[in-house]
C-alpha cells in the first residue's frame, strides 16, 4: 500500500493538474504512460494492427495511437520487390521520437513504450496531433498552397534529412500530418532504421540544411545514441544510422566548402515547447 501511495505522489508531482493541456514533452510523456484507456477505435490508414484510442487522467482526456506490431525477418518478398533486412516494429516510432529531440526537430508526436491492453505486449503509445489541418496527401491533391512556401518548403527539407538518416523505408503523403499552424508533423517509422550505412537516396538530399540539425548531426555522441534508443535499436542499427549521418554531414560540408555558409545553411524557429525528457 505504501508504494502505491509514493507512486500515485510521484506521478501526481509529473502530471499537472490537468486543466489544461500537458504541454511539454514531459508532461505528455507522463500522460501517455500513465493515463487510463476509456475508448478505442481503429486507426486510418493502419494495417498492421495500431489503433486510436481515447485515454484519460484526472480530468483531462486526449487521444493516442497505440502501435502493438513487431515483425522482423531477414529477407521479405514484397510487391515492390526484395527488401533485405524487413523490420515493421513500433520500436521505431520510439526510436525516432527520441532521436528527433536529440537533434532539436520537435517534428514527431510525443511516443513512449507502454503495454498494449489488448495483447499484452509492449507498444508505442503516440501523443495524437492536434489541431489537424490536412495531410499531406490533401494538400498534393488539391493543390493546396501553403501560405509562407519558403518555411514550408524548408520544414520538407528537414524531413527528407531525417529520413535518410534513419533510412525510413516508408513515408509517403499520409502519414505527413500538418496542423493549423502549418506544422508538418512526421508519424509512423515502423520501417525505418535499417543497417546499412549508404544513404537510401542520397538525391533526396536538398541543396541546403538548417544550420542546427547539421550542428547537432556532426556533434550526435555514439554513446548517447546508445544510451539512448536502447531495448530499441540493435548495435548494427546504430552503427548504419551513424555511417548514414557521417555521408550526410559530409555532403553539407562539402556544399559549404563550395558555397559558402550562408548559400547552404538557414534556420527555423525552435519547436520545443520546453527541455525534453530523458529518455
Amino acid at each position: 500500500m505504501k508504494k502505491l501511495i509514493l507512486l500515485a505522489a510521484w506521478v501526481a508531482s509529473c502530471v499537472p493538474a490537468l486543466a489544461g493541456m500537458p504541454v511539454t514533452d514531459a508532461e505528455r510523456e507522463q500522460f501517455l504512460l500513465h493515463a487510463d484507456v476509456v475508448k478505442q477505435k481503429g486507426a486510418p490508414g493502419g494495417i498492421t494492427g495500431s489503433y486510436r484510442a481515447t485515454l484519460r487522467l484526472g480530468d483531462f482526456q486526449h487521444d493516442a495511437h497505440i502501435q502493438p506490431h513487431d515483425e522482423y525477418k531477414t529477407q521479405l518478398q514484397l510487391g515492390s520487390g526484395l527488401e533485405l533486412d524487413f523490420r515493421d516494429t513500433w520500436r521505431n516510432n520510439v526510436a525516432a521520437y527520441r532521436i528527433d529531440r536529440m537533434l532539436g526537430l520537435g517534428m514527431i508526436p510525443v511516443t513512449v513504450v507502454r503495454t498494449d491492453e489488448r495483447s499484452g505486449k509492449p507498444a508505442s503509445y503516440t501523443w495524437w496531433v492536434d489541431d489537424v489541418l490536412m495531410v499531406e496527401r490533401e494538400r498534393y491533391e488539391k493543390k493546396v498552397r501553403a501560405p509562407n512556401p519558403m518555411e514550408w518548403n524548408r520544414q520538407i527539407f528537414v524531413v527528407r534529412i531525417f529520413d535518410q538518416l534513419i533510412y525510413n523505408f516508408d513515408r509517403n503523403l499520409g502519414n505527413l500530418v500538418i496542423d493549423s499552424s502549418w506544422r508538418i508533423w512526421m508519424i509512423d517509422h515502423t520501417r525505418a532504421f535499417k543497417v546499412f550505412k549508404e544513404l537510401r537516396d542520397a538525391k533526396n538530399l536538398s541543396d541546403t540544411c538548417e544550420a542546427d540539425l547539421l550542428a547537432r548531426l556532426r556533434t550526435l555522441e555514439r554513446s548517447a545514441l546508445v544510451e539512448a534508443t536502447k531495448d530499441l535499436l540493435t548495435e548494427g542499427q546504430v552503427d548504419g544510422l551513424l555511417g548514414r549521418r557521417d555521408k550526410i554531414v559530409r555532403v553539407y560540408e562539402q556544399r559549404i566548402a563550395a558555397k559558402g555558409e550562408e548559400q547552404v545553411l538557414y534556420h527555423l524557429p525552435s519547436r520545443l515547447a520546453a527541455a525534453p525528457a530523458a529518455p
